[in-house]
This record gives structure tokens, sequence and C-alpha cells, in this order.
């Protein structure tokens, strides 16, 4: 494409200073009646200063078709502004033409200047491989309206044939930023032909278009457009008046534009049959698939209400079940896979049995960070108990073989870049699963009810594809509905009458524990609260706030093991938060979880300002 000869102007408006009235009163009582009722017609009245919007009022178009088939294109456009406005812009996208040349912008019919300095007055054009963008820099105040002209050269726009030329061309397009109140175009020829000698086919335009024939000048004119309706015209006129122009393409006659004509007359009656059948077809199947997740609903999602009252607080875990079991308990049904903080928060339990210590120890400094403590493993010697479940036994022996081999941190405990490390956590997790089932939390049934309700959504999501097919975009929002339904499938799964009451009870119990007096907690099981406070998601600053009483006699620090010198209960506090923040931490991240050619049409010219 060819771009060349640019010009432009620029617009400075001011704004009058708004007035204002002091005033003075003696009686409080009416005073504020006086100030209730300014605010109410300050709100009543919309603020010119916030205001900010602009309306394109009319579009004209003035076409020359010139005896080199050269189209002399100028485009008027009304613009009405509210507000502050910086730069309007105009788009072509890069169709049905070979070059477009002698570019220029007039405001109010004042010549703007093309140059790149983004000043009020100038402009500039840019393009990519789609469209040409000319933007035009101006200075908008409060209420104003200016006509803008785009002024262009269109070169091989015109499709000749022997005896007939066509143009097709968007004249207004669905890609303005605004709706026109009006449209108006007239083409002119450069010699006179008979008014019967215009042909013109208006593809999509909507019925209220009037065109008229004048000789050799053509008019279009309408009002009252929507969003998305466009000009589109195909026109033919006899190849004769362009007495300088070389013919393109032989095979366009009228006889064959009458033909195509006819066959886009018959695609769109085929067209509005199908969206007909295609609407028949979505009033059929979107409410065939509300309707089938209502009943899976009503069937097996229905949530058990607990079957005794349950205080709000609990200060005392309601079972003696293992932290992480819990931890899957509250998460609900959905997310019962077993995950690597798993494996820290059953490593803090194992240690509050006195299977490991955990201790603090200064880490590393490095260049421009603070000084962050390790916490290590050191291993105790306790033999196990019959209590443990394979799934902890397994852990356990895990993590002291990594104790022997040297590997301490915390962090480093469970390295996966080893091999023989991730066919344990796949053993691993087959346990832990197994343990989670056996406790029958979760109803089987409608966890069962979740696939079988997304299988029994897979037809009507066929066939609302099939109406997209078919009927086009109007089997998108069948397409959605579908979706949507199956994506509700996740509220299928649920807990079953058992899962519900220990639910309530250990729902009560992390209430207590993030906001209950330290006072109503038995002080001697301690590390028995902090570890299941983990596992219930207490935060940071929480865990603090439940170990703000500990004392360095507690029997935490049997397990635990701070770094000698921290005193003081908010020290200590603050270093066992940070232990369960870094230390659980260490086990996130868990993979497994979580130019024109005959019958094309050119032009749809967008727009817009900013």
């Amino acid at each position: 494409m060819e771009i060349k000869n640019m010009m432009n102007c620029s617009i400075s408006l001011a704004k009058a200073p708004a007035n204002r009235h002091n005033i003075h009163v003696h009686s409080r009582l009416f005073n504020t009646a006086v100030a209730v009722l300014s605010l109410l017609i300050l709100t009543a009245i919309p603020s010119q200063s916030g205001a900010r919007d602009f309306q394109i009022r009319d579009v004209s178009i003035q076409a020359e078709i010139q005896p080199d088939a050269t189209i002399r294109y100028s485009e008027d456009r009304l613009y009405r502004f509210e507000g502050r406005y910086s730069e309007v812009y105009y788009t072509l996208p890069l169709r049905g033409f070979d070059a477009v040349e002698n570019i220029r912008v007039r405001q109010d019919g004042r010549a703007l200047i093309s140059d790149n300095s983004g000043e009020p007055g100038t402009f500039r054009v840019a393009r990519n491989d789609h469209e040409l963008r000319i933007t035009w820099f101006i200075e908008t105040r409060d209420t104003t309206e200016h006509t803008y002209t785009i002024q262009y050269d269109l070169r091989d726009a015109l499709v000749t044939g022997p005896d007939v030329t066509e143009w097709f061309w968007i004249f207004l397009s669905d890609q303005l930023a605004r709706t026109p109140e009006s449209f108006r175009l007239r083409i002119s020829l450069p010699e006179r032909i008979d008014e019967e000698e215009w042909n013109v086919w208006m593809r999509g335009t909507p019925d209220h278009v009037e065109k008229r024939m004048e000789g050799s000048v053509l008019y279009l004119e309408g009002e009252g457009f929507s969003s998305s309706d466009q000009v589109e015209a195909r026109i033919l006129f006899p190849t004769r008046v362009l007495t300088e122009a070389e013919i393109t393409d032989r095979r366009l006659t009228m006889d064959r534009v009458m033909e195509e004509e006819a066959a886009w007359l018959d695609a769109q009656e085929r067209r509005r049959q199908l969206r007909l059948l295609g609407l028949g077809l979505l009033a059929l199947l979107a409410p065939a698939s509300i309707l089938l997740f209502i009943w899976f609903y009503r069937r097996y999602g229905r949530r058990f209400e607990p079957s005794k009252m349950v205080a709000k607080h609990r200060f005392d875990p309601p079972t003696d079940h293992p932290p992480a079991l819990v931890r899957k308990l509250m998460l609900g049904p959905l997310n019962t896979e077993p995950d690597k903080l798993a494996l820290g928060i059953t490593i803090f339990d194992l240690a509050r049995q006195g299977y490991f210590r955990i201790v603090e120890k200064k880490g590393e400094k490095k260049f421009l960070s603070t000084e962050s403590p390790e916490y290590h493993l050191e291993k105790t010697g306790k033999k196990p108990e019959g209590s443990l479940g394979d799934w902890e036994l397994s852990l356990l022996d895990m993590a002291s073989g990594r104790i022997e081999e040297g590997v301490t941190r915390m962090d480093k405990v469970l390295d996966w870049s080893e091999k023989p490390l991730q066919s344990w956590w796949k053993q691993w997790r087959k346990l832990f699963r197994k343990a989670l089932k056996e406790q029958q939390w979760f109803d089987p049934v409608a966890e069962k009810a979740l696939y079988f309700h997304l299988f029994s959504q897979l037809p009507l999501l066929m066939g609302m594809v099939a109406i997209t097919i078919i009927a086009g975009p109007i089997g998108v929002a069948g397409i959605v509905l579908v979706s949507i339904m199956m994506v509700l499938s996740l509220a299928l799964p649920k807990r079953t009458l058992e899962g519900t009451d220990l639910h309530a009870e250990w729902t009560a119990y992390r209430k207590a524990l993030k906001k209950g007096p330290n006072s109503s907690f038995d002080q001697r099981e301690i590390g028995r609260h902090f570890v299941y406070a983990i596992a219930l998601g207490l935060t940071k600053k929480q865990l603090e706030r439940r170990l703000a009483d500990v004392n360095e006699e507690s029997s935490i620090f049997l397990w635990v093991v701070p770094i000698s010198g921290i005193h003081g209960a908010a020290g200590i506090a603050s270093g066992l938060s940070t232990l369960a923040a870094s230390g659980t931490s260490s086990f996130s991240g868990v993979s497994g979880v979580g130019g024109a050619s005959a019958g094309s049409a050119g032009g749809g010219a967008g727009g817009g300002a900013r």
C-alpha cells in the first residue's frame, strides 16, 4: 500500500469556571436543611467537569469516481463531545483496494498538519497488516461539536468488466465506536448515465436505508441505526464512463452478477431457515440441560443438615483424627487428592507425638537479604505405636531414612528430583487415599453422580455445537449454557451425614482457634492445638495470637527447639508461626493437584475518540 501527502489542524476550547456562593445562616436547623437540599440538587444535576462521552451524530460520504477509476473519497463525521478528549481516530481495513493516497484531515474545514508530534492540530498515519489508522489530536472541554473530514484517493477499488464496473463497499461499518444518528452517501460518475443503468444490491443493509438515482449521481440515506447495522452495497454502472481505465476482469458481466446475487438471496433464505431451526432446537435443548442438572442435584446433591446442635465455639479437638485427614474433611469432597502440604502437616504431627524433634537453626545470610532461620529434623528413637496408620508409618520410615543419610533440613527431606522418592510418593498417595476413604466422610454415590451428569450433558453439548454449525452464533449461547451446567456438576459431591456432623464440630473448633481467648484452651495441649491450627488454615498472625501465652516450659518445646536466645512470648510465638509458614510451604506446589476482486466487499471503516 502507498500512503502519501498528509495534512491537518487543531482545536482548543476553554472551560468556564463554576461560580460558588457562600450562604451564612444563624439557625443551626436551617443550616442543616440548606445543606441537605444543596446535596440533593448537586446529586440531581450532572457534573459538567465529571461527564465524559461522545457521539457520532452524522456520517456523510462523497465519492467522486474519476475517469481513470480512481475514487476521491471524502467522509464527514460530526462528533459531539462532553468532557475532555485528546484524540480521534479513523480506521480503514486494508482490503478491496490497492493503494490509498493523498490522505488529508480537516476539522471544521480547517486543514490539520501531518506530523508525529502528537500536538493538538496534527495527525499521523500508521498501518499494520490489517488496517490503516489515522489519528488526529485535539483538546476538548465541556460540550462541543466538530465536523472532521477525512479525505483520500482509492486506487484499484473498482473492478472493471467489458460492459459494467463494480464497486462493492461497506460504507457504514459496525466497527464504529458509536452508532451515528444519520447516514448519507453521494456517489458521482465522471459522465452522465440514465438512472436505469445503475444497479444496486444492498447486502445486509437495514430496510430504512433509501436509495435514489439522479442521472450520474447515486444517493443512499438513512437514520435510526443500531450498533450492529451496516450499509454494504454492491454497485454496478456502465464501464464506458471510465474513459481512462483498463479492463481488470473480463469475466465480470451483468448476467454473472445477477446469478451471484440470486444465489446470495437463496443462501440468505437458507440461513434464515436454519436459524429458525436452530432457535427451535435451542428452545428444546436449553431447558433440557437445566432440568437435567436440577434432577441430578435434587436426587444426589442435596446436602445433609447436621443431626445435632453444635456450639458456636469449641475449645478442644472433636476427635483424634490425624490433622492431614481433618484438613481434607474441611476442604470437602472435591479436594480428596493428597498433596505435599499433607506431608508437612503429618511431619509436624509425628514430631508432636515424639517421633521427631524440629530444631531451628540460623540460616545462611545472603547478600542484600535478611537472615532467615532453617528448620531441621532429628530422630528421637521412639518406636512406632499401633495407633499410626500405614500412610503415617510410611512417611515416618521415609523421613527417618533421609535423616540417616544426612538430609535433615525440612525442605530437603522430601526432594522429588530423586526417582526412588517419586516412586515412594505414588505409593504414599495410594495409602493416604485409602485411609481417607475408610473414614466414610464423603458420599461415594454423589461422587459417581458427578460423572453420570457430565456424561448425560455431553449429547446436549454436541447438539449445541451442531446448532452453532447450522445456525451460526445463536448456538454459542447454548454451548455456554450447557458448559455452565457441566461445571455445576461440581456441586453434586457432598459429605455423608457422619461427615457433615464432624465438619460442623471441626468448624466450631476452627472458629475458636481463630478468635477464642487463650485462657479457654488447655495450655498443656498447646502443641496439639498448634498442629491442628496449621491443618485448619490459620494465618501466621492468627497462629501468633494462639501462641501468645506460651512460655519456655511449655510441652511444645519437647518437640520444637527454637534458636537459643529467643526470649518472651512474642519472640517464641513469632518463631513457631514462622516454622509453620516456612515448614509447610516447603511442601506446597504439588504435582497432581490442583486490490479489489469481483464479489468481495472492501471498506468497513471504524473509528472513535479517547
